[in-house]
């Protein structure tokens, strides 16, 4: 058993401005043994077996199925997508074990002239586990890659994830991110815009309530011209839960010609759940577009009003109202049965 290496673990440094709002006593004051391994005994993952899918499925952090339709290649931590690539790929992470440090990284090479879409998934039935891991992107020139990550860990669990993508010119990312379960969770993101016409755009929700922590911690610089960033999140918080959303992005002189978009929405279910919504711009050049932005509510009186007038309960009309929070952003996926396993999952 050991402590955490707090070099590998930096959102423990309170002197971090982007991490003082973080709450992770509770983590680095916890013991984790090394992960051995174990084999995995009940795995019952066929729906997410999915005609015309390429799978990949981790267990333990060890490859448990793989069924590879199209020319993918996967060495150690790395997975390669050739142009020909023309399937969507699953990746499942499952952990089965309990405290336990996870620290399996994964990487991502997109080939240039590609149009890929990745559904990666971190689910597990255990608890007290520290999940702390990256994941690289490096997507060549003109190609453009929807991934969409899910993540519904133990509600007992902890998820450290850095996310760094390399976005080269004429490409762009699009990136789905929606965080349900886990009692701990930091997202984070260091995204550096220096090739001409590069594009990142994320979308997330995140739905928690008890005493869950989901934290989305942005840094972008725009180096190249006409690069562009979207950071648009939703947080649906009951009971005592934490949502952070913590975003900068820098516009550099060179960056002619760039947009910036950062915008925080966020309903309130609960009495003592908490938004920490701290958009940010630093902006060195004139030629821009630019817009951030923060906003904080309840579900809206008159909608639950008009809903209960027709017929529904009070009950149903909140249900209706925060599907449709969650329908905005699923709609935007491009495939539908990626769309319609988030809705089940």
């Amino acid at each position: 058993m050991r402590n955490l290496d707090i070099k590998n673990f930096p959102i423990a440094n309170k002197k971090i401005e982007e991490f003082r709002k973080c709450n992770v006593k509770n983590i680095t004051e916890l013991e984790f043994k090394e992960n051995s391994f174990k084999d995995v005994s009940s795995f019952d993952f066929d729906y997410l077996k999915i005609e015309g899918f390429n799978t990949i499925f981790f267990a333990n952090e060890k490859i448990k199925e793989q069924n590879l339709i199209d020319n993918i290649t996967l060495k150690e931590n790395t997975i390669i997508i050739n142009k020909e690539c023309k399937n969507p790929i699953v990746v499942l992470n499952y952990y089965d074990d309990e405290n336990t440090i996870f620290e399996k990284d994964l990487k991502y090479i997109v080939d240039k002239n590609s149009d890929v879409t990745i559904f990666e998934i971190f689910i597990s039935s255990s608890k007290k586990n520290f999940i702390n891991q990256k994941r690289d992107f490096d997507i060549d020139n003109s190609s453009n890659m929807e991934y969409v990550y899910l993540q519904k860990l133990s509600l007992e669990d902890f998820l450290n994830i850095k996310f760094n993508p390399i976005i080269r010119e004429d490409s762009k990312l699009k990136f789905f991110n929606f965080n349900f379960g886990a009692l701990n969770a930091y997202n984070q993101f260091d995204i550096n815009l220096d090739f001409l016409n590069s594009s990142f755009d994320m979308e997330a929700l995140t739905t928690i309530a008890k005493k869950q922590e989901i934290a989305n911690i942005v840094s972008t610089i725009h180096n190249g011209k006409n690069t562009s960033s979207s950071v648009k999140a939703n947080h649906i918080l009951d009971e005592n839960s934490h949502g952070i959303f913590e975003v900068k992005a820098r516009v550099n002189n060179e960056a002619n010609n760039s947009a910036v978009i950062q915008n925080s929405q966020t309903t309130l279910l609960g009495d003592d759940a908490i938004i920490n919504a701290n958009p940010r711009l630093e902006i060195f050049i004139d030629e821009l577009t630019a817009s951030h932005g923060a906003t904080t509510g309840s579900l809206d009186e008159d909608i639950l009003y008009y809903l209960q007038s027709r017929g529904l309960s009070k009950k149903q009309a909140s249900k209706m109202m925060l599907e449709a929070i969650e329908h905005r952003i699923l709609d935007k996926i491009t495939n539908e049965k990626i769309k319609n396993i988030i809705k089940e999952i």
